[in-house]
């Protein structure tokens, strides 16, 4: 399945979605990607939004559902653009074999798979700051109280308040230089290596924030299915219209 890609000239965008998850969390026969959000998966919702801004995608993908993914780009015209490598055991074979297939001296972002209403300002911001300063991560500031929960090994402590600004969330695409996440993946794995970023800071410090949106929801539980129909049915501007209604009303 996998393929080798050819660098051109001058600086290129890819892009890779992981999508070799089972999705236990939403209790659903399926791996999520491949839950239906109206009537096409959550994966393909993600694709046709992020293809539009980069120049390929490479899909790591469970052997067991290449015909259902092939027989999806063809559909949508896309195998051309989309390239398929084979899902490891975890995330982090997935992304390390999926890198392989990407040219060193180009720009790559990594991708949730249900990930699919990720704002274009998010995704050319990410590659601009990427481009600029080596690495960039799309992030969500805090709104809620945060408390530390202190182990077994702390003599009992009680919970403590911790002050949210020093904290945000953290969202994708991840984008990176692609000879420098090449050579993050090379190490061995991690526990804490939860994200690509993660992966990233074990030999680099010069990761840049982006703003990012509220939409940019992972889906993982039936109640953000839920909220993805919502998105999915009420466009961006109608939504800060109604949000803007609401708060005027105040």
């Amino acid at each position: 399945m996998e393929q080798a890609i050819t660098a051109s000239e001058h600086i290129k965008r890819y892009l890779i979605i992981p999508s070799g998850g089972s999705g236990v969390r939403m209790g659903a026969d399926l791996p999520k990607q491949y839950i239906k959000l109206g009537n096409k998966t959550i994966l393909q919702h993600t694709i046709e939004a992020l293809v539009k801004y980069v120049d390929y995608i490479v899909l790591g993908i469970s052997y067991d559902y290449r015909i259902i993914v092939e027989d999806m780009l063809q559909t949508i015209g896309l195998t051309d653009r989309v390239y398929l490598t084979l899902a490891g055991k975890t995330r982090f074979d997935t992304v390390r074999r999926a890198l392989k297939v990407v040219p060193s001296g180009t720009l790559v972002g990594i991708h949730d798979a249900v990930r699919p209403f990720v704002a274009k300002e998010v995704v050319d911001n990410c590659f601009a700051e990427a481009q600029r300063v080596g690495a960039a991560v799309p992030v969500l500031q805090l709104t809620e109280s945060l408390r530390y929960l202190p182990d077994e090994g702390e003599g009992g402590q009680s919970s403590q308040a911790i002050d949210r600004s020093r904290y945000c969330l953290v969202r994708t695409p991840q984008v990176f230089w692609s000879e420098r996440i090449k050579e993050a993946y090379q190490q061995p794995f991690q526990e804490s290596f939860t994200d690509d970023c993660s992966v990233y800071d074990q030999l680099y410090s010069d990761l840049a924030l982006v703003p990012d949106t509220t939409e940019n929801i992972k889906i993982t539980t039936p109640d953000q299915l839920y909220w993805g129909e919502h998105l999915l049915t009420t466009s961006r501007q109608e939504r800060l219209r109604l949000t803007q209604r609401l708060l005027s009303s105040r």
